[in-house]
């Protein structure tokens, strides 16, 4: 049942970055400032096309890759590694998380609009906070398929 879920939020989870990205390259200029220095001012650009691909490719093959290693993961016949795709497929719903917040952050700061980048701060911080907590829940329950066998 619970594989069930985490897929289906893991599916969701795809759509919703589907939706975020193209919401955000939507609104990007031509070049699409990627890199800020200490002081806040613009260090690096990239072309809105190779923006586009680049990140296209990232989201796919990063998707691909846990799904491709969750399912063979889960598929063993060890204890150990049937959780550990349950949980590969989680980590990818987290994963799908972090790069919409990390696009939005793009979006936003490339847009025309001020915007005190200080408020954006929880939002990543609840991508890291989210790994931190899938992290234990990952360990715990490796312990306990550990003492189960």
């Amino acid at each position: 049942m619970t594989l069930r879920v985490t897929n289906a939020l893991r599916i969701i989870s795809i759509i919703v970055l589907g939706f975020v990205f193209f919401i955000a390259y939507a609104g990007l200029p031509e070049q699409v400032l990627v890199l800020l220095n200490k002081g806040g001012n613009p260090t690096q650009y990239i072309g809105k096309n190779y923006f586009f691909y680049g990140t296209l490719a990232l989201l796919i093959i990063t998707n691909l890759l846990f799904y491709l290693l969750g399912n063979i993961l889960r598929k063993s016949v060890s204890n150990q590694a049937q959780t550990s795709g349950k949980f590969i497929f989680s980590l990818s719903i987290i994963i799908n998380v972090f790069f919409s917040v990390a696009l939005t952050f793009l979006a936003i700061l490339n847009g025309q609009e001020n915007f005190d980048y200080d408020s954006f701060a929880p939002f990543i911080y609840l991508s890291i906070g989210l790994f931190v907590v899938w992290l234990v829940a990952f360990m715990t329950s490796l312990v306990k398929s550990k003492k189960t066998v």
